[in-house]
C-alpha cells in the first residue's frame, strides 16, 4: 500500500509542476491552508461522540478548467483530523479515546465557479476525498491510567473515503495572483478503524488559498 501511496504522491506532483510549466491559461496552481474541526462517529453500543477537535491542513491545489466556468479540482495536502469518543458501558464508564491522526490526502473535485464580477468571483464544489493514513495516536483520559500519545497505527485504516462539498468567494489581485476564502464539509464514509464496529471521521474546514 505504501508503494502505492508514493506512486500516487508522484503522480500528482508530477501533473501539478508540469500543468503549472506550461503556463496553461487553463490552470490554476495555489497554496492552501486550512484549519478544522473533526468529530467522530459510533456504531458501537456504549460508545458515543463526544464533541469537537481541532485540526490543520496544508498543501498544494490545482484546479484544470475545461471549460470558463467549471474546472476539476485536486490537490497534496497533508491533513490532521481529530475527534474524540466516551465509554458509557459498565465496566469503564467515562472514558474518553481522543483520536489524533495524520492523513495525506488527493482529493478530486469538480469546481463550479460564477463570472467575475468586480475582481470577484463565487464558487462550488462537490467530490470525492481520498486520503491516505500516515500517523495515528490516541489518548485516554478520565478512567484508570490516563495514556497520552499511544501509537495506534495497526488499530486504523490506511484508506478513508469522504464526501467533499463547499463554497466561498475568489479575490482577483492581479492577473494572476488571487486569494479564495471559504468552508467545506468532508463527510467521512468508510471505517477509520481496521477492528470490529464501526468509526466514521468528519469534519468542517475554513479554507484558505493564495493562487499564483
Amino acid at each position: 500500500m505504501k508503494k502505492i501511496l508514493f506512486s500516487l504522491l508522484f503522480t500528482v506532483c508530477s501533473t501539478l509542476l508540469f500543468a503549472q510549466d506550461q503556463s496553461n491559461p487553463g490552470f490554476k496552481l495555489g497554496l492552501t491552508l486550512h484549519p478544522n474541526f473533526g468529530w467522530l462517529k459510533s456504531d458501537n453500543q456504549g460508545i458515543k461522540s463526544d464533541g469537537l477537535r481541532a485540526g490543520f491542513s496544508y498543501g498544494l491545489v490545482g484546479d484544470f478548467y475545461f471549460a470558463s466556468n467549471y474546472a476539476f479540482s485536486t490537490g497534496l495536502k497533508l491533513t490532521t483530523i481529530n475527534g474524540q469518543t466516551k465509554s458509557e458501558s459498565s465496566t469503564n464508564n467515562g472514558e474518553q479515546n481522543i483520536y489524533k491522526l495524520q492523513y495525506i490526502e488527493i482529493p478530486t473535485k469538480l469546481k463550479l465557479t460564477t463570472n467575475e464580477s468586480n475582481n470577484m468571483k463565487f464558487y462550488g464544489e462537490f467530490g470525492l476525498g481520498n486520503a491516505f493514513n500516515v500517523r495515528a495516536r490516541e489518548d485516554i483520559k478520565g478512567f484508570g491510567t490516563p495514556v497520552s500519545d499511544q501509537n495506534i497505527s495497526n488499530q486504523i485504516s490506511f484508506y478513508r473515503a469522504s464526501l467533499i462539498i463547499g463554497g466561498g468567494a475568489e479575490f482577483l489581485l492581479s492577473d494572476k495572483t488571487s486569494i479564495a476564502v471559504g468552508l467545506s464539509y468532508d463527510n467521512g464514509f468508510t471505517d477509520i478503524q481496521s477492528g470490529s464496529g464501526t468509526l466514521k471521521s468528519s469534519y468542517l474546514g475554513l479554507n484558505l488559498t493564495v493562487f499564483f
